[in-house]
């Protein structure tokens, strides 16, 4: 395996994902539908699938992205390698309008 596919969902009135476990692999990149209401977003992580902190940089700020419907993101896995353990999620600024589905990918270190 180079690279995993996980699929995760934000349901319709929500801005939070459900949670992925990360199984010990690197987040590499990220997926949105065609369909996006939220344009930032930003990454929360848990040991327990339950209990979240906001993902952070060095300097207390949120590790933001900025997003269109339909992009793919590139991330250097390497800066993930803190949260190659436990659960990560996605936490959209908008209040999704529909259902949404977003791909996530996955690579050893």
């Amino acid at each position: 395996m180079k690279v995993k596919s996980v699929l995760i969902d934000v349901s319709d009135d929500a801005s939070n994902s459900t949670g992925v476990e990360t199984e010990g692999l690197l987040l590499c990149g990220i997926k949105f539908p065609a369909a996006m209401t939220g344009s930032n977003i930003t990454f929360d992580h848990s040991l327990d699938n339950s209990t979240w902190a906001d993902v952070k940089e060095t300097d207390g700020t949120d590790v933001t992205y900025t997003v269109s419907a339909g992009d793919l993101i590139r991330l250097d896995p390497s800066g993930w390698a803190f949260a190659s353990n436990g659960y990560l999620r996605i936490t959209s600024d908008g209040t999704e309008a529909a259902d949404r589905t977003i791909e996530v990918y996955f690579r050893r270190s």
